[in-house]
């Protein structure tokens, strides 16, 4: 860096290096970013100074830093002899946004209004055109262009339909790179240039395939850019990404001093209030590897996940908890550790269900205690006895035989009489009739799991075989979510799916102002309540009676799922031991009143 112009050292010669007396502010080129203060000083080509567009390091000015905010604590209050003494130093704190990459342009000033001594600073970076589709969220488009799909008639990156990314990722809507500026700048006519596509970021795109999330436009793709719309609603940062390690070494620094320009998309950080619709109100963090905390107003969510999609949990608008953990679950309390459910809770585990206690396992339950078993049931007490105790009677039955022995003696104690073989077996002694869904457990099974190693291939979701009995089975991303809003909209789906289909005089206009309507309603009842006006009132709805009857019996089913699942909850178990406790019992008293 010899040669540089230093204006914190005040270089003697600085008068005699420049002859301009206008104190800017100027527009120059960054062409050295390596300030051995390391203090955010860039080395910045002033062609109104120096006279040249090729410098040398001898015709670039160490300009200072000025940060947005920074402070020190006063140096009066440090120590003059102790250098060790933490309290007794300085404290910094304050924004550090440096550096921008060579070639860029930023805005220099002089202090004093001397331009041609000392006290230069850039005080800001000047956005080139054109160039600001990936500030500050690296946004998405469906305006995409690959260069593998170029033919010899497109050279120049014009084309006039989509490459087809669907086939590749399941959706159009890809995070991209900048259009390239040299053909774009080199177009006849806005017109053409606009014509220009975006090249896809195959590193995020692929990023968000692996992650599962490519197709998720809340978690994943997002349209946050600075292009989106104007004026923008869009506000944050993103850094500049490490240098690849692929990347190119091009000699276009000062006297051809070599370069790695090409780099890996940065973290970000994006706090966006919309667009035209009112989609993508949110709050993201997420980092280079695709680490990310979102707060997403539209949809209600709150989600953090890890980079390679082994892990995130999720915070629905109905307060629904969400975790999902490919590697384990590891929790630990040093004093109670506790669970609540307003409804039911559910465990399901395709290896073995430990409870171990040092002390006591106590099971109550103000209704049945059930134990089912396919292999069988099996209690021991290797110290202790084992009793059963029962106020309206105990009864067993067995297809096959029942043996009872002891190393001691076999009492039998009746308060009446002991009856020998007086009846004879019946089933209804013992619970026969007691499976899984007799008590309400529902077995889920077929292709309900996403292949975590693989979850979306050539753009589907990557679905495989598994079994639950969990009412929300948590998969790998893309996770089917069944949150009330989404509950919702595949009502809102599945009615429109019927109308279409019945109603062929329906324009897609008009099917779109219905399906809009329809979103507008806050809830399913109200949608329920709009879709039977809309049938009644709009005569080119020919939806079938039945149909809608269903559909507001399905809606009103939702509905209450949503607003009290406990009504909804499944009453066969009741019912079912009710009628199975009054034969078994009528049975007894039958044959035992003494």
């Amino acid at each position: 860096m010899v040669g540089f112009v230093d204006t914190t050292d005040n270089m003697k010669d600085f008068n005699q290096k420049f002859s301009g007396t206008d104190s800017g502010p100027y527009v120059g080129k960054v062409k050295y970013t390596n300030d051995p203060l390391r203090m955010g000083r860039l080395g910045v080509n002033i062609p109104e100074l120096s006279q040249t567009n090729s410098p040398g390091p001898d015709d670039c000015i160490w300009c200072q830093y000025l940060s947005p905010f920074y402070g020190a604590k006063t140096i009066e209050a440090t120590s003059k002899s102790d250098p060790t003494d933490y309290k007794l130093t300085q404290h910094s704190y304050g924004m550090w946004f440096v550096p921008p990459d060579i070639d860029t342009d930023v805005l220099v000033i002089f202090a004093k209004g001397e331009s041609s001594k000392k006290n230069a600073f850039w005080i800001g970076c000047v956005q080139q055109p054109l160039t600001n589709q990936q500030v500050p969220g690296y946004g998405a488009s469906t305006f995409t262009e690959l260069a593998s799909d170029r033919s010899t008639g497109r050279e120049r990156g014009i084309v006039a339909a989509a490459t087809g990314e669907t086939q590749n990722y399941g959706t159009d809507l890809l995070p991209v790179g900048e259009k390239n500026r040299r053909l774009v700048e080199g177009a006849v006519s806005a017109e053409s240039a606009n014509q220009f596509r975006y090249p896809v970021n195959r590193i995020l795109a692929d990023q968000l395939n692996e992650q599962g999330l490519v197709k998720d436009n809340v978690r994943g793709t997002t349209t946050s850019s600075a292009k989106r719309e104007t004026p923008s609603q869009v506000f944050g940062i993103n850094t500049p990404g490490r240098i690849r390690a692929d990347s190119r070494e091009l000699n276009i620094g000062p006297e051809g001093i070599p370069v790695k320009p090409d780099r890996n998309p940065g973290h970000s950080f994006v706090m966006d209030d919309g667009d035209a619709q009112g989609d993508n109100q949110l709050t993201r963090l997420r980092t280079a590897s695709g680490h990310q905390l979102l707060m997403h107003d539209k949809e209600g969510v709150v989600y953090l996940a890890n980079g390679s999609g082994k892990a995130f949990i999720e915070m629905d608008i109905d307060g629904t908890v969400s975790v999902y953990s490919e590697g384990g679950i590891n929790l630990r309390s040093g004093q109670d550790f506790n669970l609540h459910s307003d409804l039911n809770i559910n465990f399901h585990a395709k290896g073995q269900i430990n409870f171990t206690s040092e002390a006591n396992i106590a099971l109550n339950s103000e209704g049945y205690i059930f134990a089912m078993g396919d292999a069988g049931i099996l209690n021991a007490s290797q110290k202790g006895s084992i009793r059963n105790f029962a106020t309206d009677g105990i009864t067993s039955h067995t297809q096959g035989i029942q043996f009872h022995s002891a190393d001691g003696r076999i009492d039998l104690a009746s308060g009446g009489q002991v009856h020998l073989n007086s009846v004879g077996p019946k089933p209804i002694m013992g619970p026969s009739w007691l499976k899984a869904d007799a008590v309400g457990i529902k077995v889920t099974e077929g292709l309900i799991d996403i292949d975590e190693s693989n979850p979306i291939i050539n753009g589907r979701t990557n679905k495989i075989d598994n079994k639950t009995t969990v009412s929300d089975f948590v998969t790998h991303e893309p996770y089917d979510r069944q949150s009330s809003t989404q509950r919702k909209k595949n009502y809102i789906n599945e009615a429109m799916a019927q109308i279409k289909k019945t109603s062929p005089g329906l324009s897609a206009t008009e099917l779109k102002v219905i399906k809009n309507e329809l979103l507008k309603q806050k809830t399913v009842s109200a949608v329920v309540d709009k879709l039977g006006r809309v049938v009644k009132l709009n005569d080119k709805v020919k939806l079938p009676l039945n149909n809608l009857n269903s559909l507001i019996s399905k809606g009103n089913q939702i509905q209450s799922i949503i607003r009290d699942p406990k009504s909804f909850a499944i009453n066969f178990i009741q019912g079912k031991l009710a009628s199975v406790k009054s034969q078994a019992l009528g049975f007894i008293k039958s044959k035992f009143r003494f």
